[in-house]
């Protein structure tokens, strides 16, 4: 059975739904350039859901205050994929600096100053919190739809799975258009052995040459993707996975390159394109 999760906040089971009265004609899936790490920013009205938070807290504050108005200093849900210092060391800012209805996790905590820090924050400042794994599911007020597709089950907080391991992976699905999430998921083929082709692929650990394979790639069928990377010592993104990519026609944007990689949704059309 889904876990459903409304914006606003009211849960049914496994949802939470994003319920806030919003005129606003806007629903944004905005890829933030928080340098080597990533950073997701969905926008529904003033109704917003924050993937990852890169590494510095000073940076993802700026890119936030690019898209998010001055006066609005709350974010409904705060998503930790998995507690690499990449992936959630900027999210501490975001606590001491709004007001966050709901930080969600994967239950797994590392044994480290970023994760500790992000641990004490999350409890002190949060609203609330989930730890969440398939079956659970954000609805947006304009009803476009977040769905947690891995882990199967939320992990222990001292799970010996490898951190990469066990990233929440997640779908975006408003009308027409679709966007995968994959955190820092390695082999996604394996993991992600039935899921349905998507127009827009965020790529998995900023291009590693252990993600993105042919085999899911032809699974998938992305028309674009996007890398979320900075300056790095990884080879990152690796020339397989571009090349990988290029030979099925796949539209590439990296973070690196082009900067905030923003896609505007008409709630009228139900349609999303890049900007």
């Amino acid at each position: 059975m889904a876990e459903v999760i409304l914006l606003g906040l009211i849960f049914f089971g496994s949802s939470l739904y994003l319920w806030k009265e919003d005129k606003k004609d806007i629903f944004e899936v905005v890829f933030l350039n928080v340098g080597q790490g990533d950073a997701i920013l969905i926008q529904d009205g003033s109704s917003q859901v924050l993937i990852d938070g890169g590494r510095d807290g000073k940076v993802l504050l700026d890119r936030l205050g690019r898209h998010v108005p001055f006066w609005d200093r709350t974010l409904e849900v705060v998503v930790a994929s998995h507690p690499d210092s990449d992936h959630i060391g900027g999210l501490s800012a975001v606590l001491k600096n709004y007001q966050v209805e709901m930080i969600m996790t994967n239950g797994h905590t590392s044994d480290t100053e970023t994760s500790r820090l992000f641990e004490k924050l999350a409890t002190e400042k949060a609203s609330q919190r989930k730890e969440v794994a398939l079956g659970t599911e954000i609805l947006f007020p304009s009803e476009a739809k977040l769905r947690f597709l891995y882990p199967l089950l939320p992990l222990p907080s001292t799970s010996v799975v490898e951190t990469n391991e066990g990233s929440l992976v997640a779908r975006l699905d408003f009308g027409d258009s679709s966007f995968l999430f994959t955190g820092d998921l390695p082999r996604e083929e394996f993991a992600l052995q039935n899921t349905e082709p998507v127009e827009v692929l965020k790529v998995a650990h900023h291009g590693s040459k252990y993600s993105s394979s042919g085999v899911f790639l032809d699974m998938v069928k992305p028309r674009e993707a996007v890398v979320s990377v900075g300056e790095n010592n990884y080879g990152h993104p690796a020339r397989e996975v571009l090349k990988n990519l290029t030979e099925r026609n796949v539209q590439i944007y990296r973070t690196d390159q082009d900067g905030d990689i923003v896609y505007r949704c008409e709630k009228s059309t139900k349609r999303c394109v890049k900007k």
